[in-house]
């Protein structure tokens, strides 16, 4: 064999090594910055999907805007067409919030399935209308018997999206936790308590939550965790209206009792409560505002009963200790 084929081969060997590992590193770079590559579709486009997909939106709206009413097989084909959009361009964020919508009355299922593609999207993860969208969807027009883990779906969803959305949006939170509450009514348990009523199942979700951003059952304050869907605000606010309302739904159920003295150690770790209706009241009060139960009196001078302001009885000057 003469030396020059040797060296071609060899030449042609190393090459090839070279040009699969190049190939190989290429290809993880790519993955890396277009993290839906393996989304897009196979169709022989020559990297024109984004071309396509904007041609392809063009003719949806023009659909679109004919159709006067969307049935079920206007839903299958809104569906269809906007699968064929988000093949060629899965960060369209539009086709998901214009798409989804859509098709919400008449095949709820399928729209959450096109808001939750768009959620989970991560060049969409600015978002916060999507999965929320996601969340409604699933919470109200999606039925247990389509779809058992709905409730679940849809609580992960506005955690989402309250977790994007901070507190610019307070009804996140409010949706994330009716929809937890749902959760705690059809499980019919909550920490071995039987859940008896929606105020009660309320009661309970404000607990977890309040124990979720860093609360403890001894009534230690919360720390601020890392993730904004944790921190719902005015927490302590929240529990003892809810605690109010649970009481009120069902005033002597000793499950909503059970749960109440788990509450209370955190709403009344600053303040003083009627034990009948849970409605805060002041120093020197002898009965609720509220009911007109007779409250356990505070922070009154031993001697002559008025208010103490400080460290000395304004009235009588006593320094004795205060009840």
């Amino acid at each position: 064999m003469k030396k020059s084929l040797v060296v071609h081969i060899t030449v042609m060997v190393i090459a090839v090594v070279l040009g699969s590992g190049l190939a190989s590193y290429l290809m993880m770079q790519q993955s890396e910055i277009s993290v839906n590559r393996d989304k897009l579709s196979k169709a022989p486009l020559g990297g024109f999907n984004k071309f396509a997909s904007d041609v392809q939106w063009m003719l949806f709206i023009n659909y679109a805007g004919g159709v006067d009413c969307v049935e079920k097989a206007e839903a299958e084909e809104i569906y269809n067409r906007l699968n064929d959009i988000l093949a060629n361009d899965p960060d369209l964020e539009i086709a998901y919030n214009i798409g989804g919508m859509m098709i919400s009355n008449a095949d709820p299922v399928k729209s959450a399935d096109i808001f939750m593609r768009g959620a989970n999207n991560p060049n969409l993860k600015s978002s916060w209308q999507i999965p929320f969208s996601a969340g409604f969807v699933l919470d109200r027009y999606v039925t247990d018997q389509q779809d058992p883990e709905r409730l679940k779906k849809a609580e992960d969803m506005f955690r989402l999206a309250a977790s994007r959305a901070g507190d610019s949006a307070p009804y996140i939170t409010s949706a994330l936790l009716k929809t937890r509450a749902k959760r705690i009514l059809q499980r019919g348990k909550w920490n071995s308590i039987p859940v008896v009523n929606e105020e009660h199942a309320l009661l309970c979700t404000l607990f977890d939550e309040w124990r979720k951003g860093g609360g403890s059952e001894d009534g230690v304050n919360p720390q601020q965790t890392t993730d904004p869907a944790n921190n719902i605000p005015d927490i302590k606010a929240r529990l003892l209206k809810a605690a109010q309302d649970a009481k009120a739904s069902d005033p002597a159920n000793k499950n909503i009792l059970a749960t109440l003295a788990k509450v209370m150690k955190v709403v009344s770790e600053d303040q003083h409560l009627c034990g009948n209706c849970l409605t805060p009241y002041s120093a020197g009060d002898k009965f609720c505002s509220q009911c007109g139960a007779k409250v356990a009196v505070y922070s009154v001078c031993p001697k002559c009963n008025a208010v103490i302001k400080g460290k000395f009885c304004s009235q009588c000057g006593n320094t004795d200790k205060v009840k």
